[in-house]
């Protein structure tokens, strides 16, 4: 299966679902704030969902509310990031709080976030339970991305990037109904949200010595603070082990056939994208 054409057929998929959930606000202002914040963007959380219930043998339509929910967490951690950062531009135009200012992107993130866990809330009790959890991870590691020491990188980039893929994958188990998997789903998203942001804090620090970025800030900041010139062999290695604790993990599953290359090559393929719009090869 083609990893490439899988998640374009996914997006599609998650698009409509996204347009659905829409139409269902009755309020035009939050509507409209919804709207923007909910566009674009690559779904590649929700994609993890569909593929990851499929390679667990699971019906695609199951994991419909999960990916949705997962892509609204999503989009409003970064609207809310985006205020925090006093980011402009997001997905090719301007960030929502530059738009509707930083007070309404607020309120409607309040909006979006309780109602993401409401869908979730149909996957039963014990999903809610984790996916509030990794919420709580996710603001944590906002504060860690912005407050942390250098020496909290590794925890840093965990909690700010790998609970949303955490989620991703968790809600995979609830819907080809493997909870007996949530604990390896749960560890599945970690390394792979962990090898996605090295390899995004690496593309950082490589702009930073070329001269195309001023300045580095949050985990990047932390990373090469940490290790200097030394952040190359440094990421490459973090990478090699949280690419191999995948791997461990995934091996150990019975995934089904055809999902098997593209579960094994999925790490690759995220920070292969990021490299590739970077401008660079490899690591």
């Amino acid at each position: 299966m083609d990893l490439l054409s899988y998640w374009k057929k996914s997006k599609e998929i998650i698009d409509k679902l996204v347009d659905d959930y829409l139409v269902d606000i009755k309020d035009w202002q939050l509507l409209e704030v919804s709207k923007y914040i909910l566009k674009d963007g690559k779904r590649f959380r929700g994609t993890l969902t569909f593929l990851f219930t499929e390679a667990l043998n699971g019906d695609i339509k199951n994991a419909y509310k999960a990916a949705l929910a997962s892509e609204i967490l999503h989009s409003a951690s970064l609207a809310l990031d985006d205020i925090v950062d006093y980011d402009i531009i997001r997905r090719g135009g301007s960030s929502a709080w530059a738009i509707y200012t930083n007070r309404k992107v607020i309120f409607i993130t309040n909006y979006l976030i309780p109602s993401a866990l409401n869908i979730i809330s149909t996957y039963g009790e014990e999903a809610l339970k984790i996916s509030i959890q990794l919420w709580k991870d996710t603001a944590v590691g906002a504060l860690k991305d912005i407050f942390g020491s250098p020496s909290e990188y590794l925890s840093t980039i965990e909690l700010k990037t790998s609970s949303l893929f955490k989620l991703s994958t968790m809600l995979a188990s609830f819907a080809s109904h493997r909870e007996d998997l949530v604990e390896e789903t749960l560890d599945i998203g970690k390394y792979i949200g962990i090898a996605y942001q090295l390899v995004d804090d690496y593309i950082d620090c490589v702009k930073y010595e070329r001269g195309e970025l001023k300045e580095l800030t949050g985990s990047a900041k932390q990373l090469y603070e940490l290790k200097g010139k030394e952040y190359k062999e440094f990421v490459k290695k973090q990478y090699e082990n949280a690419l191999t604790n995948y791997l461990d993990i995934v091996r150990k599953l019975e995934i089904s056939q055809d999902f098997t290359e593209a579960i094994i090559s999925l790490p690759t393929f995220l920070t292969k994208g990021l490299l590739n719009e970077a401008g660079l090869d490899k690591l």
